[in-house]
């Protein structure tokens, strides 16, 4: 069975980015949810779920906290940047109930490059992350029925597209446009990554119940924006291929795989995914040899030489981070693991031959 009892209390033995695998490196060792400047410079994070934002300067090392000095607001979950180096931070008003406060009363939030404004609330609830375009002031998201009730319950999801229109006050939400209704009432959609200029989105669908006691899986699909047709990428029963940060050539994204064992929640490492339907994936960071760590919430560099990450442990709740490091992906691709390629197929291939059905690590 899955691992889904949640201890986020802090790790007692040596932290893993003091002594890494090859190629991996310390950013810091708290902190959750990377994500890169426009220039590639600094890496934007929060410094623990439900608290303010940090920023390090990737030359110099040194951290700022962004959002501690502003304002009253300082339960954020995420943070982004916008093309033009703008922040969009996601989170509760306030901390009330981990459900609540992270599921249904978080809310998408506006502050401007040189944070010299405590983050203004956008009045857009929504579910979880968002994907922020490259290229546009564009940004899409899901949201469920306790969003919005016209969706229905908290198990019925709709997508969206939203253009972000400039004012005097900075950025505001514009044009929306909705562009996948989930089927049926166990399968969560999340946007992820714009892709392809802008033409196509990338999402994770979780499918099962919540507390995945029976038959679940996390897949990870591309919306067409023309068409809305719908492809999916990677699909493995009982294991979690949750898509986090495309790549530069719009060709590969990561993934966030608990394909290391049958039925495992939640995922051990990052891997590489060929966005082209054949499900083929390499592992980029290297967690599984070093039990109990894993990592995740993991965004590419601008030039594509670095992978941004998270690090914490098997009982540690997804998005409560431990550290931030870095995967140098020049040194990696020129090692044997970048040769490491397999498919779902092969892997069920594999535990056939072996009689591997693994229990949980």
């Amino acid at each position: 069975m899955p691992i889904y009892k949640w201890d986020n209390s802090p790790y007692q033995g040596e932290h893993i980015l003091d002594n890494p695998p090859p190629f991996h490196q310390k950013v810091c060792d708290y902190g959750a949810r990377p994500y890169w400047s426009p220039d590639g410079k600094r890496i934007a994070f929060v410094e623990k779920a439900y608290g303010d934002v940090h920023e390090v300067n990737l030359e110099t090392r040194e951290i700022r906290n962004l959002t501690g000095g502003l304002g009253e607001h300082h339960s954020f979950l995420r943070v982004l940047f916008l093309r033009n180096g703008d922040y969009l931070l996601i989170g509760p008003k306030e901390f009330k109930h981990h459900h609540v406060s992270r599921f249904v009363e978080s809310e998408l939030w506006y502050m401007d490059k040189d944070a010299s404004r405590p983050p203004r609330p956008m009045g857009l609830p929504l579910f979880e992350g968002i994907g922020v375009s490259a290229i546009a002031d564009r940004i899409t998201y899901s949201r469920h029925g306790e969003h919005d009730p016209r969706l229905g319950t908290i198990e019925d999801f709709e997508c969206y597209v939203t253009e972000l229109e400039y004012g005097p006050d900075g950025a505001n939400l514009g044009a929306t446009r909705p562009i996948y209704r989930s089927p049926t009432g166990l399968r969560r959609p999340e946007p992820q990554d714009f892709r392809n200029n802008d033409t196509e989105v990338v999402m994770a669908e979780y499918i099962g119940p919540r507390d995945r006691s029976t038959t679940w899986k996390t897949q990870t699909r591309g919306i067409d924006l023309k068409t809305l047709d719908v492809r999916t990428y990677i699909d493995e029963p009982l294991t979690h291929n949750e898509p986090e940060g495309i790549f530069p050539d719009n060709q590969h994204i990561c993934l966030e795989s608990s394909c290391d064992f049958v039925d495992q929640f939640p995922p051990i490492d990052l891997w590489k995914l060929k966005l082209d339907g054949s499900g083929r994936r390499v592992r980029m960071t290297r967690m599984f040899d070093r039990a109990p760590w894993r990592a995740s919430n993991s965004n590419v560099s601008p030039d594509g030489k670095w992978l941004a990450y998270m690090v914490n442990t098997y009982t540690s709740e997804p998005g409560f981070g431990m550290g931030i490091g870095l995967l140098d992906l020049n040194a990696w691709e020129q090692s044997e693991y970048a040769e490491q390629w397999e498919t779902p197929a092969d892997r069920a291939e594999l535990r056939k031959k072996t009689g591997e059905y693994a229990e949980t690590k």
